[in-house]
């Protein structure tokens, strides 16, 4: 995945966020690594189906998908957060992920404000 081709810029941000959170889950103590650690990477892998889903719909039926998005994005933030707080994470580590995990929410705030009020919104 690649600036050069057409993905949406949020879907590059979520991959390389996912690309180098991926390895972290095998340092996670086996207790969390298949509970709290799967669950951080299914929901970075439903964010960026999400992403894609948003993107192939039509223009006007993107703010539903994109919601979903913006609702894992908040659940990430969430459970990475829980594996701060519960030592798994290191300080560095936390605060890169939810940097990255903020930016990802801000693209996803913008890109919903252009579907509704852009030149495809609806007319009420």
């Amino acid at each position: 995945m690649t600036n050069d081709t057409f993905e949406p810029p949020v879907a590059v941000a979520v991959y390389r966020l996912y690309l180098s959170f991926a390895p972290q889950v095998f340092s996670f103590p086996k207790i969390y690594r298949h509970s709290l650690g799967g669950a951080i990477e299914r929901n970075f892998l439903v964010l960026l189906e999400t992403i894609f889903e948003a993107n192939a719909m039509p223009r006007p039926l993107r703010e539903a998908p994109l919601l979903r998005a913006h609702a894992k994005c908040e659940l990430l933030k969430l459970l990475v957060r829980m594996s701060f707080e519960l030592g798994i994470v290191t300080d560095e580590r936390y605060f890169e992920l939810a940097a990255g995990l903020r930016e990802i929410g801000k693209m996803l705030g913008g890109w919903m404000k252009f579907v509704r009020n852009g030149p495809y919104a609806k007319a009420e």
